[in-house]
């Protein structure tokens, strides 16, 4: 009988207008197939060859996927859909010693927004004012947590990590304005402490499109192919109260001592940026990593189009190469709109 290769439920192709990958969202894995691409049937199986088995040996071996004699149809094949219950599955909220807003009453509406996922921005340093914003969410139903602090000196730091990693929701402090970039790992894999020699909390630092920051996993490739996967879910609630999309967006949605869940759930939806999915988006749609980067509505090459390719990437699809967006001659009209041509 017939025998054919099958690729795995968890492996799938995404076509580029240069390159074609295939990726395996359970090992994290991804190949460049461009060169024997046109072997595959429905892009997931190929009948099986004598001139193939260096291929196939291949793939076995890297657990692509396996030899069948009955092909899966395609319907049965697992589709990549992402839905999820919460309008807002993450918040990002910046503190300072004092706050201009009513910081519980904050909390409180993060906790009724049934948020998964928070990132703590310290505008300012203080050890005192940190263990208030951590017994806010002790009994809360965040899952995860990331802590940014100012890099003081190395003693203070110390006192703040050993509180921190005894904190089972903290998963990853950043140290900002630090002396050098490194990041340190526990032995379990469980807590990360990054240093950052830039101020990482200035918002013309955000929408880096590189491979350092690409994610192959099923929640991020199904999210891509739903909705914007950077904007939908997101808050930021500023220093001042001020509730955004993200902390480089310019519209101020509300502010958070008026604001309430079910007129911010409503205000969120109104957000057209928040469902542009990386097919919609010139020049991404015909990238072969479309969904596995992050996107940037901020940042676009072209300010006026809300569509328009992220500033700040470097990648040519067409021609499958990298270079420094920073140094583009094509976008340095929009690298002065945005003011960032004296960003270091």
């Amino acid at each position: 009988m017939r025998q054919y290769f099958e690729l795995y439920q968890d492996c799938s192709i995404v076509k580029g207008a240069k390159n074609i990958l295939l990726f395996d969202v359970h090992f994290n894995k991804i190949l460049d197939i461009t060169d024997f691409y046109d072997i595959f049937f429905e892009d997931y199986y190929f009948p099986v060859d004598e001139d193939l088995s260096e291929v196939i040996t291949f793939l076995i071996e890297e657990k692509f996927g396996t030899l069948t004699e009955n092909v899966t149809s395609e319907k049965f094949r697992k589709k990549f859909k992402w839905r999820t219950p919460n309008k807002i599955t993450e918040v990002i909220i910046e503190h300072k010693i004092k706050d201009d807003f009513d910081t519980a009453g904050a909390y409180k509406i993060i906790e009724e927004l049934s948020t998964s996922f928070l990132q703590i921005r310290f505008l300012e340093f203080s050890l005192v004012r940190l263990n208030e914003i951590l017994s806010l969410i002790e009994f809360s139903s965040i899952r995860t947590a990331e802590i940014l602090l100012p890099y003081t000196d190395q003693s203070e730091n110390i006192a703040v990590i050993e509180i921190l990693e005894k904190n089972p929701r903290v998963k990853t402090v950043y140290f900002y304005n630090a002396p050098e970039n490194r990041s340190v790992v526990d032995d379990d894999n469980l807590f990360t402490v990054i240093y950052y020699e830039k101020n990482i909390i200035n918002p013309k630092y955000c929408g880096i499109i590189q491979e350092d920051y690409f994610l192959n996993d099923i929640n991020n490739i199904s999210k891509s192919k739903a909705v914007n996967n950077c904007l939908y879910g997101k808050l930021f609630i500023s220093g001042n109260g001020d509730l955004k999309n993200c902390p480089s967006s310019q519209r101020i949605i509300n502010n958070i001592d008026k604001a309430s869940v079910s007129s911010l759930t409503q205000e969120i939806s109104k957000e057209k940026e928040r469902f542009i999915t990386k097919d919609q988006i010139e020049v991404c749609k015909d990238c072969e990593y479309r969904y596995f980067c992050t996107d940037c509505r901020m940042y676009r090459e072209n300010p006026e189009n809300i569509f328009s390719k992220p500033l700040k990437c470097g990648y040519d699809p067409y021609k499958g190469i990298w270079e420094d967006w920073s140094t583009n001659p094509l976008k340095l009209k929009a690298i002065k709109y945005y003011e960032l041509d004296n960003l270091n």
